[in-house]
């Protein structure tokens, strides 16, 4: 971090010595006093050029190439400045001679003049010689010289002439009718054409390096932040880049004017105003963006609503008009700047990353756009800075990114050394974990198994009555599990039950479920009096946790010939007779959902060699496409088709075709199918 501070520095001393060394030439400059510069003991061409800021003599209301008389005296201004203001009355509008005598000490030949804009039209003058203009001004009548036309321009110019003698006779006349101040604003440059060509082509490079510096970077910080969204300190310093570049080829030397002649004046004036109001705002909501605990936002809200509002001025008013919101905004700007910087050296102190870097550069913003300032109210005779201000900035911000890169470049690097080694580490940790998750599971299955008494066997005989077992878990415990018992009065029962949900949450509540079914199984005497029994203790024990299942319970008289059973949201029950089919849909609740639900119990008569077909959801309810289930219609067509088949070929068919229905699809619930079956003859 110090050593990015200290680059900075580094980096801006050119600048600050530059304009040490500036001020000690001007020391050394004669002064222009009551309109007379005497350029006796400087030369031109060994000192440079020189600015004929000081005291001319100014002629108000008297415009010298007209021909007319002067009916005023001369009075002593001080250029640059602005006539608004002076002897108590003037505004912005008006026109006015300024004189000056320049005494050379030699024949330097070929001399030059770099003139920037006056406000808003002039006309250059030497020994009588027009020799540069811009605008222009009408005089419609020669009685009333208060009735003037003019037509604004702003032109930047560098004007040779060779003089024909030691002394200058320079008549600058400006006139004004649109800007709110009106004047000799900006001082001429006076020198050998050699000398000042060289340094007029040297602002010019300066002025397109600086602009085309911004305009990549913002444009490339725009980018960014388009192909990651998201970034809005990206968007707010790529806009601030753009609006700075545009303000640097529309200000100062107006380099753009050499190549795009179809704006005009008041087209130059709108977007130096519009960019300046623009980029106070945006800068404030970049700092917001990167440090939003240092400024608050309603602060920088506010701005934008003061920044909008003017700029709507200037687009919908007149110069003359929308020139006047400047002075408001200086104070604007200058509480911007001050809450920027406030808000910037709080973040350093509080060791902001970045932090200390950033402020650094906007120090250098800081104090361009103060300059600017009291260049613009005639304080200073410097020209602009911002733009040198903003590059400034942008280096800094260069430096952050640049230091901010390699430390996520380290941090890259040294992943990319660990990452092998890191990623055997984890997989042999996930391997531990896997093994012991395994482990627990094989555990949890066995005493399931054992506690819900569930055999590993796919048949099973009672009497003359066979048995069909298809249990398939989704995961080493499940939820699904039934019981096939005989009861002391020769009664067959199956119970078949499914708990909600999967894996060790419902292999939990089967345990649950058999607990309850082992406590009231001799106790009741009919399926549908035990289903109540069980829901009624589930309600009052388990109502609060919402331990709801389905379930069915069939009871084969002891001869054979008789099916009792009792449905609770299970899925239906086929029964093949002979000559006949039943299918018994369920119509009654989950076990548990209502207190003290009465079950009922149905009766179907058997015949010799029946088929009782009856399974949980899992089967039925398998879908290979969202809405595309396995469905009853295909159990039952397994079922027809497979008469001929014995009960533990019908239930490995059922599977297979379950299986071919899916496809690559895998099963998403438990499956479990009992199948039941009279002896045949």
């Amino acid at each position: 971090m110090k050593k990015a501070i200290t680059f900075l520095i580094l980096i801006f001393l050119p600048f600050i010595f530059s304009g040490c060394s500036e001020s000690s030439v001007k020391l050394e400059h004669p002064a222009i006093v009551q309109g007379v510069l005497e350029l006796k003991n400087y030369d031109l061409e060994e000192q440079g050029p020189i600015l004929l800021s000081g005291l001319w003599k100014f002629r108000w209301l008297y415009w010298k190439s007209s021909g007319l008389e002067n009916q005023n005296s001369y009075e002593i201004v001080s250029v640059p400045s602005s006539w608004n203001g002076k002897n108590g009355s003037r505004l912005g509008e008006g026109y006015g001679t300024y004189e000056l005598n320049v005494k050379l000490n030699r024949n330097y030949g070929e001399l030059a003049f770099a003139l920037q804009e006056q406000s808003s039209s002039y006309f250059l003058y030497v020994n009588g010689k027009l020799i540069a203009s811009c605008g222009e001004v009408e005089f419609p009548s020669h009685s009333d010289i208060t009735i003037f036309e003019v037509k604004p321009a702003w032109c930047n110019q560098l004007v040779k002439f060779t003089p024909d003698g030691d002394d200058l006779k320079i008549d600058m006349q400006i006139a004004n009718k649109d800007h709110r101040l009106g004047g000799f604003w900006a001082p001429i440059r006076f020198g050998t054409s050699s000398s000042l060509e060289k340094t007029w082509n040297a602002e010019r490079f300066l002025d397109l390096f600086l602009a085309g510096g911004l305009f990549c970077i913002g444009l490339l910080h725009l980018i960014y932040a388009v192909v990651r969204r998201g970034e809005s300190a990206s968007i707010y310093f790529g806009t601030f880049c753009v609006i700075m570049a545009a303000r640097g080829l529309f200000s100062g030397t107006r380099i753009i004017s050499e190549y795009i002649d179809f704006l005009k004046y008041q087209h130059y004036v709108r977007i130096e105003y519009v960019t300046f109001y623009l980029a106070i705002p945006v800068f404030l909501s970049y700092i917001l963006s990167v440090f939003p605990r240092e400024l608050k936002r309603i602060l920088v809200d506010l701005v934008w609503w003061i920044a909008i509002g003017a700029c709507l001025v200037v687009l919908v008013f007149p110069v003359r008009i929308f020139t006047f919101t400047i002075t408001i905004y200086y104070l604007v700007a200058f509480l911007a700047g001050t809450l920027g910087l406030f808000s910037l050296t709080k973040a350093a102190l509080r060791r902001r990353k970045g932090a200390l870097i950033i402020l650094a550069g906007f120090v250098f913003v800081y104090a361009a756009m103060i300059h600017d300032i009291l260049y613009a109210t005639f304080y200073l005779d410097t020209g602009y800075f911002t733009n040198i201000g903003a590059f400034v900035f942008i280096v800094a911000q260069s430096v952050f990114l640049s230091i901010r890169s390699s430390e996520s470049l380290d941090r890259l690097l040294d992943l990319s050394r660990n990452l092998e080694r890191r990623v055997e580490e984890r997989t042999k940790q996930l391997r531990n974990a896997l093994r012991l998750i395994q482990n627990d599971l094989n555990v949890a299955r066995e005493v399931q198994k054992g506690l819900l008494n569930l055999e590993e066997v796919t048949e099973k005989k009672i009497g003359k009555i066979k048995f069909g077992i298809l249990h398939k878990p989704l995961a080493e415990v499940g939820g699904d599990l039934y019981d096939i018992a005989e009861l002391p009065d020769g009664k067959i029962r199956i119970f078949l039950a499914d708990a909600t949900g999967h894996g060790i949450q419902a292999a939990l509540i089967t345990i649950l479920i058999r607990s309850v079914y082992e406590d009231f199984r001799l106790k009741e005497e009919s399926p549908g009096k035990l289903l109540s029994a069980i829901g009624s203790q589930f309600h009052g024990k388990y109502g609060n946790v919402s331990t709801f299942f389905s379930a069915s319970i069939l009871e084969i008289s002891p001869d054979g010939k008789k099916l009792t059973l009792s449905l609770a949201g299970s899925p239906p029950v086929l029964v093949k007779n002979e000559d006949e089919e039943h299918i018994i849909e369920c119509e009654n609740p989950l076990v548990g959902l209502l207190e003290n639900f009465h079950f009922e119990d149905k009766e179907i008569i058997l015949t010799p060699g029946f088929r009782i077909l009856c399974f949980t959801d899992g089967l039925t309810e398998s879908s290979r496409l969202p809405g595309d289930f396995y469905g009853i219609e295909r159990v039952l067509a397994s079922v027809r088709t497979g008469d001929s088949q014995n009960l533990e070929e019908l239930l490995n068919s059922i599977q297979e075709d379950l299986f071919r229905f899916l496809g690559s699809s895998e099963p998403k619930d438990d499956i479990l199918v009992l199948g039941i079956e009279g002896q045949r003859s």
